[in-house]
């Protein structure tokens, strides 16, 4: 069991390394279902994982130029302060309701994944909107994806790429790179939320990062040399079979 859930910690890094987000939405059903931790602790164990690995790829991808630090900034300010709110207002939501939560969330992510990968179907890249614009939908989208983050332990890839890609204009590599540097940042802020509020067990959170690491590096070595959409589109189904696992075994106890 605790193979197959280092396994998947492996794909979580693999994911967030090829697509800039949507790998760390796979953390807390692998903690759960494959390594039998108790939703309310795999929530808060799944954001420094996340968090570690989308670092190690930010840094990876800085290297290149491929990050928008100014975006960065701003994006991160929003998500943190909203991801470190639902944290401590979240901590004591019950199990049930918030792994429901969670494959709500998943659903809306296999929605945002599948369009997501219809737009690089040979659909030139939009330009940015104008400044007012783009500020009201950022700070929009940067409160959602910080709330998911505090409560359920995503990171919002899932929506900060194309957030970034369509609303701020930039191009596809470097808003999947700057979506990593946002993810650390965002489960940082919420990490620091969960403080206080239950006991991690250190040993195996250490183990499924290192899987996480090495995922991360097999996926940003990967990710040029394979084609996004197919990868995307695949994501979006996957998410919505783990979906509906989710809601069927929480709805069935």
């Amino acid at each position: 069991m605790q193979l197959a859930g280092l396994a998947g910690f492996v794909a979580v890094g693999i994911t967030l390394g090829m697509l800039g987000g949507g790998g760390s939405i796979l953390a807390v059903p692998v903690l759960v279902h494959l390594l039998g931790i108790a939703p309310g602790v795999a929530v808060p164990m799944s954001l420094p994982v996340v968090g570690i690995a989308a670092a190690a790829g930010a840094f990876a991808r800085w290297r290149k130029g491929q990050i928008e630090l100014a975006t960065v900034a701003g994006f991160a300010a929003v998500t943190m302060l909203a991801s470190f709110v639902a944290a401590r207002a979240g901590a004591g939501l019950a199990d049930t309701p918030r792994m429901v939560l969670f494959a709500a969330t998943m659903l809306i992510a296999a929605g945002a994944m599948w369009r997501r990968a219809n737009r690089m179907q040979g659909v030139p890249e939009r330009t940015a909107e104008p400044p007012r614009a783009a500020t009201s939908r950022i700070i929009v989208a940067g409160s959602a994806v910080g709330t998911l983050t505090g409560l359920v332990g995503v990171g919002g890839g899932f929506l900060i790429v194309p957030a970034l890609a369509g609303v701020l204009g930039l191009p596809m590599a470097s808003a999947t790179a700057t979506s990593l540097a946002v993810i650390a940042l965002n489960t940082t802020s919420a990490g620091a939320g969960w403080i206080g509020r239950v006991s991690l067990d250190l040993p195996l959170t250490v183990q499924v990062t290192v899987a996480a690491l090495v995922g991360m590096a097999i996926g940003t070595r990967l990710a040029p040399h394979v084609p996004a959409r197919v990868l995307t589109r695949a994501f979006a189904v996957l998410l919505l079979l783990l979906s509906g696992f989710l809601l069927m075994s929480e709805l069935r106890t």
